[in-house]
C-alpha cells in the first residue's frame, strides 16, 4: 500500500485534478447547505433508514409482489455471480449484442460489465464519467464523480479515442462529442441497464436520479431494461424516497436538486415489443436483481449495520484529507474511503479490506457531513479489530503493543534510553532533523522535538496528590507526547490551573491512554491500558481531570466506557471518570467564568481545530473565547478544523500522505499573517512545528496554556 500512496502523490496529473477539485467542492456544499435545516433532513433519513434494514425482509416481500403485479420481474441474486449469470442468460436468451448503462456502483461491485463483455455482449457506459474510465480501463476514483482525477487534457485524449475525433480540451466540445456519440449507442442498443437510488416496497417503484439525461435514455429507449439493486435501497413508501433526495445532490456536488428524478414502476403499459426504441414509449420487458452478496450478514451485525444506512453520496469523500491526497483508485477497492473500507470487508472480503481500513486518519469529518449519520470512523476502528482477531497484529506492532505499551515500566525505560540515544542528533533548538537507518523514515517529512531528559512525572514528583486546601481538586491526565517531549508545557498548566484558585496534582500511576492500540485494532493493549488509568485517576476523587491531548481525552470520556462494557464494575468506574475529564480550554472557563477580557494585544494568533477535540468532544468555541479574553486578536484560517494529518500511527506508516494533508494545513496557517498558531492538541503541535520547520517559518506553534502562563508572568513582572 506505501507504494502505491506514494504512485498517487506523485502523479503530477492525479494532484492537478484533485487541486482544482477540492476547493470546488466545499464551495458547492455551503452553497447548496444554505437556508435548510440539515440536522433534521439527516436525522430523518436515519429514521427511514434504520426502519427500512430493521424490517427488510418485509419490504422484500411487498416490493416483489408490488413489482410483479406491474409487470416487472424480480429476481433475488445470492451474489455477485448469482447477479450475473442472471443478466447474461438474459442477454443470450433476448439476442442482446449492445447495452447502454447508466452510473450503478452496484454494478462496478458485481463487475457487471466485464463479466457481459466476457460472454459475447458489447457494454457501453453512458454516464460520462463512467464512460472516461471505462474508456481509461481504471476503476471509479468517486462514487458519484467517477472521473474526477482526470485533468480535462486526459478526458480529451481519452475521449477522442472513445469518439474517432480529434478533441481539444474545451469541455463543451467535448460534452457535445461524447452526447453525439452515446445518442448512436442508444437507439442501437438492445438492453438498458440501470442501478438505483431507492426502491419503493408500497408501490414497487425504482427511483433513479441522474444529472445527464442518461439515466432516461437507458431505462427507456431499449426494449429491455434490467435494474440491479441492492437490498439496502429498499424503502417503504414514496415519503420515505423523497426524505433520502432531499439531502443527496445537495450532498454530493452542492446542488440544490438533482436534474432529473424518474419513477420507474414496472414495464410500459403502451410499449410495442422490439420497437421501443423507435417510439420511446418505455421498454416492453423490464427484470429487477435485487442483490444480496454480503449485505444481509451486514444487516445482522450490530457493529457494521449501519453501514446498510449509506445513500452513496460520497459527501463523506469529499471532505476526507486521504481522499483529497491520492483519491479512490488507491484509497478505496470498489468502494471508496472509510465507508468504502467497511462495506469492502462485507461485500469482497477482509483481505481487500486491509489497505484501505489502514489510511484512515480517523479524523471524523466523515461523520460530521453524513446525511445518514453514519458513524464511520467507530466501524473502522472495528474493522481493524476484526482484522487483528482473524489475522493478529503484524510483528513490529505486536512488540510495541503488547511488549512496550501494555508495561507502563518498559515503555517509561525505552523513551529515557531514546532520550540519551538521540542527543547527537539534536538541534541546538531541541529538534531532531536527522536520523540515523532504520530511523531516518520518522524525520523524513517533518522534524521532531527531542526527548525530555527530564519527563514531567520526574518534574511534578512533588504533585502526586492535591495539596491540603480544599479547592476543586484537578487531576492533570498529561499524555505520553506533553510527559516526554512537552513537560513545560505540563508545568505551564499546573501554574494557569493554580492561578485559577485550583489544586491541581498528577496521578502517579498513569501511563498510555491506549489510543495507538485501540485506532490500531489492538483491543486487548487498549483494554488494559484503560483499567490501569481508571484506577490512577478515580483515586483521590478528583473534581475534574484535564487534558491536553484530546486523542486522550476521547479514550477516557468515551472509549474506557466501551472497553470496560462487558464488566458492569468497570463500566461504572469508567463512566464516573468520563463525566469529569475537560479540556483545557472548558476547565479554565469553569474555574474563573466571570474573568474580566484583558487589553487587546499586538500579537496575531490563529487557531487549528483538533479532530478530536471538535468532532470527537464538540469543543470549539471554548478555546476561541479564552484566547480573546487574553486579549489575542483571533485570525481564522480557512479549514481551520482540517486535519493536519499527524493521525497516529498513519505519521509512522505513511508519512508522505501524512506530509501531503499537513502541507494544505500549512498553507491555510501561512495565509493568515499570523505569528502564532494555536492548538490544544500536543500531537497537532508535534506536527505543525515540525512541518514548519521544514518550511524555515517563523511562526510558533503553541498550546493555549503556554500563552496563559506566559501573559499571566509578564503581569506578574509588570506588577
Amino acid at each position: 500500500m506505501a507504494r502505491r500512496v506514494h504512485r498517487a502523490l506523485a502523479d503530477e496529473n492525479l494532484q492537478q485534478a484533485l487541486g482544482r477539485l477540492t476547493p470546488l467542492l466545499s464551495a458547492a456544499r455551503q452553497i447548496g447547505m444554505g437556508g435548510i435545516h440539515f440536522d433534521a433532513l439527516s436525522q430523518e433519513i436515519r429514521r427511514v433508514k434504520e426502519e427500512s434494514i430493521a424490517n427488510l425482509p418485509q419490504l422484500v416481500e411487498r416490493f416483489r409482489n408490488e413489482a410483479s403485479g406491474a409487470g416487472a420481474t424480480v429476481y433475488e441474486a445470492r451474489d455477485a455471480a448469482d447477479a450475473n449469470d442472471y443478466v447474461l442468460r438474459l442477454a443470450r436468451e433476448r439476442g442482446v449484442e449492445l447495452a447502454v448503462k447508466s452510473k450503478s456502483m452496484l454494478t462496478e461491485e458485481t463487475e457487471l460489465r466485464e463479466y457481459l463483455e466476457r460472454g459475447g455482449t458489447e457494454v457501453r457506459e453512458t454516464d460520462i464519467g463512467e464512460w472516461i474510465v471505462q474508456l481509461a480501463g481504471e476503476r471509479p476514483a468517486h462514487m458519484v464523480g467517477p472521473a474526477i482525477h482526470k485533468t480535462v487534457e486526459q478526458v480529451a485524449a481519452l475521449l477522442s479515442r472513445g469518439t474517432g475525433e480529434e478533441l481539444g480540451p474545451d469541455p463543451q466540445a467535448l460534452l457535445d462529442a461524447t452526447r453525439r456519440a452515446l445518442r448512436k449507442a442508444y437507439l442501437s442498443a438492445d438492453m438498458g441497464i440501470s442501478g438505483a437510488n431507492a426502491a419503493v416496497a408500497e408501490t414497487g417503484t425504482l427511483v433513479i436520479v441522474t444529472n445527464e439525461g442518461n439515466g432516461c435514455m437507458v431505462t427507456t429507449l431499449p426494449d429491455l431494461y434490467v435494474a440491479v439493486v441492492g437490498y439496502e435501497k429498499l424503502v417503504s413508501s414514496p415519503e420515505d424516497a423523497t426524505a433520502i433526495l432531499s439531502l443527496l445532490s445537495r450532498s454530493t456536488m452542492g446542488m440544490k436538486m438533482p436534474v432529473y428524478v424518474s419513477y420507474i414502476t414496472g414495464r410500459s403499459r403502451s410499449a410495442v415489443p422490439g420497437a421501443a426504441h423507435l417510439g420511446g414509449q418505455g421498454p416492453g420487458e423490464v427484470h429487477i436483481v435485487l442483490v444480496d452478496n454480503g449485505r444481509l450478514q451486514m444487516r445482522e451485525s450490530d457493529e457494521f449495520r449501519e453501514a446498510l444506512y449509506c445513500i452513496k453520496c460520497g459527501a463523506c469523500l469529499n471532505v476526507c484529507p486521504v481522499f483529497q491526497s491520492v483519491a479512490g483508485q488507491t484509497y478505496g477497492y470498489i468502494y471508496q474511503g472509510g465507508i468504502g473500507a467497511v462495506l469492502t470487508a462485507f461485500l469482497h472480503g477482509t483481505d481487500r479490506a486491509r489497505d484501505p481500513a489502514s489510511l484512515c486518519l480517523g479524523c471524523m469529518a466523515c461523520k460530521d457531513v453524513c446525511p445518514a449519520r453514519i458513524d464511520i470512523p467507530r466501524m473502522v476502528s472495528a474493522l481493524r479489530a476484526r482484522l487483528v482477531e482473524e489475522e493478529g497484529l503484524p510483528r513490529i506492532e505486536r512488540v510495541a503493543y503488547r511488549g512496550v505499551l501494555k508495561h507502563p515500566q518498559r515503555l517509561d525505560r525505552a523513551i529515557r534510553a531514546g532520550s540519551r540515544l538521540q542527543q547527537p542528533f539534536v538541534g541546538g533548538d531541541s529538534m531532531t532533523r536527522r536520523l540515523p537507518y532504520p530511523l531516518n523514515s520518522l524525520v523524513s517529512t517533518i522534524s521532531l522535538p527531542a526527548l525530555s531528559r527530564r519527563p514531567l512525572r520526574d518534574r511534578l514528583r512533588g504533585l502526586a496528590s492535591p495539596g491540603a486546601e480544599r479547592h476543586a481538586t484537578v487531576a492533570f491526565y498529561a499524555g505520553c507526547v506533553a510527559d516526554y517531549a512537552y513537560p513545560d508545557l505540563g508545568e505551564d498548566v499546573v501554574e494557569v490551573l493554580r492561578r485559577c484558585g485550583a489544586e491541581p496534582y498528577y496521578p502517579r500511576g498513569q501511563t498510555c491512554c491506549g489510543a495507538p492500540a485501540w485506532f490500531s485494532g489492538d483491543v486487548e493493549t487498549a483494554r488494559c491500558l484503560a483499567k490501569r488509568n481508571i484506577a490512577a485517576l478515580e483515586d483521590m476523587g478528583p473534581d475534574h481531570i484535564v487534558t491536553v491531548c484530546p486523542g486522550c481525552a476521547v479514550m477516557l470520556q468515551r472509549e474506557y466506557p466501551r472497553l470496560t462494557a462487558g464488566d458492569p464494575e468497570w463500566k461504572g468506574r469508567a463512566e464516573a471518570i468520563a463525566a469529569k475529564v475537560r479540556d483545557f480550554s472548558q476547565l479554565v472557563l469553569e474555574l474563573k467564568p466571570g474573568a474580566e477580557k484583558k487589553p487587546r494585544r499586538k500579537e496575531k494568533v490563529t487557531y487549528h481545530d483538533p479532530c478530536h477535540l471538535k468532532r470527537g468532544l464538540g469543543v470549539y468555541s471554548e478555546p476561541r473565547q479564552l484566547l480573546e479574553r487574553e486579549g489575542f486578536e483571533v485570525v481564522e484560517m480557512a479549514g481551520s478544523d482540517a486535519c493536519c494529518g499527524f493521525g497516529g500511527e498513519t505519521v509512522l506508516r505513511y508519512p508522505e500522505l501524512s506530509n501531503s494533508v499537513l502541507q494544505r494545513k500549512l498553507d491555510g496557517i501561512e495565509a493568515t499573517g499570523a505569528e502564532i498558531v494555536v492548538t490544544n492538541c500536543t500531537p497537532c503541535i508535534l506536527q505543525l512545528r515540525g512541518g514548519l520547520d521544514r518550511r524555515n517559518s517563523s511562526i510558533r506553534v503553541m498550546h493555549s496554556a503556554e500563552l496563559l502562563a506566559r501573559s499571566g508572568n509578564e503581569a506578574d513582572s509588570s506588577g
